[in-house]
């Protein structure tokens, strides 16, 4: 899956590097295959990722960011070409994918990246949009049927099963045993 979205991310024109980051010394090796950053980080969950990610983009003073998961089986570069179009006119704006159950942040921009922190915990989309609201900044909401569906629980992938229309959809719907 982390391949898959790498090779993704890499087609996007919009996207001027792609960084991942783990404690997993697998995914380091995958990134140095993939010519990706790396960024090793003893994570304490997914918002200390992020900061150690929004440390990154400070350093090399990168304006924005997008946050994308690698557990998003229909991820499309077409779509995210298109998302990250809409807010390139905008000096302070975020754009938030929510997940198909609206509880969650499937896929998150911030311009600039530092706009508001992250909370990837409970109901994360009604916090990152919550936080942009509150920083005045232009708040786009995408609902994608794409974008919007991740792997996270039986019912995801009884749903993605249904709907083998990529490589790794595809993949997952030959899977028959899962416990």
């Amino acid at each position: 899956m982390l391949k898959f979205t790498i090779v993704n991310l890499k087609k996007c024109k919009s996207i001027s590097s792609v960084v991942t980051i783990s404690e997993d010394q697998r995914v380091e090796k995958i990134c140095r295959n993939y010519e990706t950053e790396f960024i090793f980080s003893k994570e304490n969950g997914v918002n200390s990722a992020i900061e150690a990610g929004d440390n990154y983009c400070k350093e090399k003073m990168v304006n924005s960011n997008i946050i994308v998961p690698i557990d998003l089986i229909f991820l499309n570069p077409y779509e995210i070409e298109l998302m990250l179009l809409m807010v390139r006119k905008h000096q302070r704006c975020s754009i938030t994918v929510p997940s198909v159950r609206m509880d969650g942040t499937n896929i998150l921009f911030r311009q600039p990246f530092n706009l508001f922190e992250t909370s990837y915990d409970n109901n994360s989309y009604l916090n990152h949009l919550e936080s942009s609201l509150v920083a005045s900044a232009r708040t786009v909401i995408i609902k994608s049927l794409n974008l919007s569906e991740d792997l996270d629980t039986m019912d995801d992938f009884n749903r993605i099963i249904t709907r083998p229309v990529n490589k790794l959809s595809q993949l997952i719907s030959r899977i028959t045993n899962v416990l």
